[in-house]
């Protein structure tokens, strides 16, 4: 595996980030490829930079199903406070998460937009001017928080975003906010693919298996009525964890890039 490390100011703080960059070696540099963008960098590929000692190792699952693409993961910030700000669109009171978090903020949250934007209009054309890329063939995939901020992506930029796949959506999150940004969108167009998905037995902090359920089951059904091309599961005995992700992570990929022109 070979990872070019990108080192790049993101909007929410001043010091650099590390952005990883995953290609396939046994692909010629000229040949355009597919681009997946995803959240939590450090955890992307291997357990050795994971926080948590498990990477969900997408190298692997790329190379499983047989399919050519580069990964651009996006270290998110140590602090949770400090992640929850960047991957949370709109401000929050700190309630649920001064829970979780003991903190004296008053609110948390509402970096996302910044985030997306620099995502979208800085660092997207720089890996495209960088790489041999397909511009207007861009994923994103994201888990919890990272759930969030892609599906927020997604539905406000659809011209930029073709596939998204929202995996154990934080849904509780910026909940009210963000289905109504999904329900005043328009419907997308017949290329957009969106996955979701949830495990049974998901706990995060101070939240519960009946927050992730009922939370994605109506996100879920708001996405569903503006995207042709989407799939929602629940995962039975699931939990919030790397070790979770890696697992879906093949049936994940095939789903997002099934029949796809870029690769077939």
């Amino acid at each position: 595996m070979s990872i070019t490390e990108l080192h790049l100011h993101v909007p929410s703080e001043q010091k650099e980030r590390i952005v990883r960059v995953f290609r396939p070696t046994d692909v010629d540099d000229a040949r355009p490829l597919p681009v997946i963008y995803m959240h939590d960098g450090q955890n992307v590929f291997s357990g050795e930079t994971a926080s948590f000692g498990t990477g969900w190792e997408v190298h692997r699952a790329l190379h499983r199903i047989g399919l050519d693409a580069m990964v651009v993961a996006i270290d998110s910030p140590d602090d949770p406070l400090d992640r929850y700000d960047e991957y949370a669109p709109w401000s929050d009171g700190a309630l649920v998460m001064r829970t979780a978090y003991p903190s004296q903020r008053k609110s948390v949250g509402g970096k996302g937009g910044a985030y997306a934007k620099w995502l979208i209009e800085d660092l997207k054309p720089l890996i495209d001017a960088r790489y041999a890329t397909f511009p207007d063939d861009t994923t994103m995939i994201g888990s919890s928080m990272g759930g969030v901020i892609s599906l927020y992506t997604l539905f406000t930029y659809p011209d930029k975003v073709q596939r998204v796949a929202a995996l154990s959506t934080a849904g509780w999150a910026n909940f009210a906010s963000l289905l109504r940004l999904i329900e005043d969108s328009p419907p997308l167009s017949r290329f957009h693919r969106c996955y979701m998905d949830v495990g049974t037995k998901e706990v995060s902090g101070p939240m519960n298996e009946n927050d992730y359920l009922h939370t994605n089951e109506i996100i879920s059904k708001a996405v569903a009525k503006k995207v042709s091309q989407f799939e929602y599961r629940i995962v039975p005995e699931a939990i919030h964890h790397e070790t979770a992700w890696a697992e879906r992570m093949p049936d994940v990929l095939r789903y997002l890039f099934a029949k796809s022109p870029s690769y077939d």
